[in-house]
């Protein structure tokens, strides 16, 4: 690579390399601003504890970022991936990710004596952000388009990957398990697309579904045989279930409105 990068240029020499040379992403939660969630392992794991009490779910964030703009990979976009490890598959709001060209240091106070900008109970209302999740909802723009369920083919009480990709046409795509399962196109809809030469961070909201998730810092975007391979079969779903750290949830979230 280091080779190719001193006659080509790194990002042309990144796309001349085969799917499973392609380098390594490095990423990390930042620590501020958040909402109502920690960051445990070095910046790469996210939990969500009990909610506070006296407050209403949906206007209480729960999302975090990156700590840097995501980087983007030569041909491919912008990616990152995480692995969710206890997920509430019954509450009526799950969880979501994608992207936003707002930089979250403009929620952090501008000085010692002012207050901080107040993060907003759902991540896809920030503005210039592309997030896909919640319940069967996808946000572009502050703008919920209705989309089907992200989630569907999730196995209860299994761990499972979730990643977005800001691709190079401007769209964004979402992978389970690295299947491909969201795919959207803004300009077959009017909407504007993605910049994606701009700073894109990356964005995970824990919502009433996710409790805790990890960072895949190794990920590189699966090859579009693995996108579009079936989902394996689980030949003993009641043994997972047994293993599984949470199957269910008690529905403690309202969907967000459009």
């Amino acid at each position: 690579l280091k080779a190719l990068s001193g006659v080509l240029g790194w990002e042309i020499a990144i796309a001349a390399l085969p799917w499973f040379a392609v380098p390594s992403m490095s990423i990390k939660f930042r620590e501020e601003p958040k909402g109502a969630v920690d960051i445990k392992n070095a910046g790469v794991q996210a939990t969500r504890g009990k909610r506070p009490l006296g407050l209403v779910c949906k206007d209480l964030s729960k999302a975090v970022f990156s700590a840097e703009p995501v980087r983007k990979l030569a041909g491919r976009g912008c990616w990152f991936e995480v692995r969710v490890d206890t997920f509430a598959g019954g509450e009526m709001n799950l969880m979501a990710i994608g992207f936003t060209a707002t930089d979250p240091a403009t929620f952090l106070a501008a000085d010692e004596g002012s207050e901080a900008t107040p993060l907003p109970g759902f991540a896809g209302t920030i503005p210039r952000s592309y997030v896909a999740g919640y319940t069967d909802s996808l946000y572009w723009e502050e703008e919920r388009l209705q989309i089907e369920s992200i989630f569907k083919k999730v196995k209860p009480a299994k761990p499972f990957t979730l990643a977005a990709l800001a691709t190079m046409n401007g769209g964004l795509e979402i992978y389970v398990n690295r299947r491909l399962v969201c795919s959207f196109d803004p300009s077959a809809t009017g909407h504007t697309s993605i910049e994606i030469d701009q700073p894109l961070w990356a964005v995970l909201d824990l919502s009433g579904g996710c409790k805790k998730a990890n960072l895949l810092d190794d990920s590189v975007p699966p090859t579009p045989e693995e996108a579009a391979a079936p989902e394996e079969e689980d030949g003993d779903g009641k043994k997972a279930a047994e293993e599984g750290e949470d199957v269910g949830g008690e529905g403690e979230e309202a969907a967000p409105e459009g």
